[in-house]
């Protein structure tokens, strides 16, 4: 984890703009699906990296306030300094997913979104997420994934394998970190696996919706 945590504090200052054009600004639409979906005046972010679900929420729910949480204190000082105008409505945990720092039931919803492949045991995350939410809450998962489709699917396995680690060097500077974030995507469990691990730890009710032909997919389970 300690490897994947520098790459990630050594590409948050190009973060945002990087996926931007990556994903040729299709993570926007991505993002608000994930948003549209939440509700509550008490929302958790795992893995927020620079603030942009967090925020997002914020400014769709005004009464609402959201805890950041991310192992990288790159990534949460960039959110501090973008949400400077809300700064009232959340706050910053640096830490792990696997053991969040708070309360049992004192949660109306948690996101995810791009992180859960980068948790070492997604188990034990949505365990404690389990824990932290109050009866009834949401908890979303936004993921990129391999789509279904096959002619989809070698076109996305060929952007991964040649184009993203060039552009990820050309705009973030940063070849490795983008060739991790290709294989991630290739090797990480399919949907229908994290659906199961999510039934284990007592979530009843699991949605899977695909975006863009599958090559995102957001879970949403309570």
């Amino acid at each position: 984890m300690s490897d994947t945590k520098t790459l990630f504090g050594t590409i948050a200052p190009q973060y945002d703009r990087a996926n931007a054009i990556l994903s040729f600004g299709l993570h926007q639409r991505w993002n608000r699906a994930l948003i549209n979906q939440m509700q509550g005046e008490h929302i958790l972010d795992l893995c927020a990296g620079t603030g942009e679900i967090a925020f997002g929420y914020l400014k769709k729910y005004p009464q609402a306030k959201v805890t950041l949480l991310d192992f990288s204190p790159e990534m949460l000082e960039i959110a501090q300094k973008k949400g400077v105008e809300l700064k009232e409505r959340f706050e910053v945990i640096c830490g792990d997913a696997q053991e969040i720092p708070l309360p049992d039931s004192s949660i109306d919803g948690v996101t995810i979104a791009y992180g859960i492949r980068n948790v070492q045991n997604p188990e034990k995350c949505f365990a404690e997420v389990r824990r932290v939410l109050r009866p009834g809450g949401l908890f979303g998962i936004l993921e990129l994934t391999r789509p279904s489709n096959p002619l989809l699917r070698i076109g996305h396995w060929a952007y991964l394998h040649t184009l993203l680690p060039i552009l990820g060097k050309c705009i973030a500077h940063n070849h490795d970190a983008y060739r991790y974030l290709s294989q991630s995507i290739g090797s990480f469990l399919a949907p229908s696996e994290l659906m199961e691990k999510l039934k284990k730890n007592d979530f009843e009710k699991i949605e899977k919706r695909p975006l863009t032909g599958g090559i995102a997919t957001l879970l949403l389970a309570s």
